[in-house]
């Protein structure tokens, strides 16, 4: 009886401090970790997230919030899978989530990738333009095309040309894509 006893409080502690059986709380802190997914991919994914008051959790490139609080860390690894699966944005992908005990709230980013100097998330802070985050990056390199910066926006895209004055000044909002495409070498294209 003595031995059973040890057994079952061996699970139980296995099971109170496993990562994989870390429950999600709301209002904390997680971490989310994505494989299986292209190098460029895995940059707009990868970091630290905060789960609101009401439970919730938002991801990019996917529209509303996604529903974690009370899960295992595991549970809610899986349902991200496979909501984009469903979703047809990534069919192979493997999330990792480790629960966090600290209150650090997610700091809010839009990812500017392409042909700029440093590409990658940089912060989000409402009134951000398109040209400022372009700028954030370093701005484009030698081979970068500032007539053609793709906005992308859920699951809307968009092309603006950072050489009109109008279309610097678009607001962003968080979680937005930037992608500044490589010049044509063509000469006769207005793509340079």
């Amino acid at each position: 009886m003595k031995n059973r006893i040890t057994i079952i409080l061996a699970f139980l502690t296995f099971a109170l401090f496993s990562p994989c059986f870390a429950q999600i709380v709301a209002g904390r802190g997680i971490e989310i970790r994505v494989q299986g997914v292209p190098p460029e991919e895995k940059g707009r994914i990868d970091g630290p997230y905060s789960v609101s008051t009401s439970g919730t959790v938002r991801m990019p490139l996917i529209e509303g919030e996604v529903s974690v609080a009370g899960m295992s860390t595991n549970a809610a690894a899986a349902k991200l899978e496979a909501i984009y699966r469903n979703a047809g944005i990534y069919s192979n992908a493997t999330f990792q989530i480790s629960a966090s005990g600290a209150d650090a709230i997610r700091q809010d980013m839009v990812t500017v990738s392409g042909f700029v100097r440093s590409p990658g998330p940089k912060p989000y802070t409402p009134g951000l333009t398109l040209y400022q985050a372009v700028a954030a990056a370093g701005g484009q390199n030698e081979f970068g095309n500032l007539r053609r910066v793709l906005l992308m926006r859920g699951k809307s895209s968009r092309v603006y040309d950072l050489n009109n004055m109008q279309d610097r000044n678009i607001l962003l909002q968080r979680d937005d894509t930037i992608e500044v495409p490589e010049k044509s070498l063509n000469p006769f294209s207005n793509n340079r």
